[in-house]
């Protein structure tokens, strides 16, 4: 387990940006934001912004896992 958030600062920042990841994901699930795009290229686009969205989620994940067991 390597954690990549370090302090709380990088915390917020990362957590800020999964929900922007989360916001573009409903937008193409909507098709708001593919509407001129070739259906493979959005659906790697999708794919990709879900990847990473997941990343981040890990990282959110391990950091609180970390500062929980340094709280006990």
């Amino acid at each position: 387990m390597q954690i990549q958030i370090k302090n709380d600062r990088q915390y917020k920042i990362t957590k800020t940006q999964a929900e922007k990841f989360v916001k573009a994901l409903r937008n193409i699930s909507k098709g708001t934001s593919v509407l001129d795009m070739h259906p493979t290229l959005a659906k790697a686009q999708q794919d990709a912004i879900k990847s990473q969205y997941e990343e981040l989620q890990q990282e959110l994940k391990e950091y609180e896992e970390l500062k929980e067991a340094r709280s006990i």
